[in-house]
């Protein structure tokens, strides 16, 4: 999975087979407050679903930790 760093918007996770979520600014602190769900190779939040491969999930963690080191960086 990648993220893409939309400074003044938000983020964008990108899976392997294309597929993207956007995460607003508005939207980072609930992320970061872990307000998703992630089973079954499905990460949902705030209504938007996204379908990982096996390996995104078990990476998700670090991803997870990167998009928090960005936002906690910037405050």
């Amino acid at each position: 999975m990648r993220v893409i760093n939309l400074d003044e918007t938000g983020i964008k996770l990108i899976t392997a087979n294309r597929k993207q979520m956007y995460i607003s600014l508005k939207q980072i602190k609930d992320f970061l407050d872990k307000k998703y769900t992630l089973s079954n190779n499905r990460l949902a939040f705030n209504n938007d679903e996204l379908v990982l491969t096996d390996s995104e999930v078990e990476e998700f963690d670090s991803t997870y930790d990167y998009i928090q080191g960005i936002f906690k960086k910037g405050k």
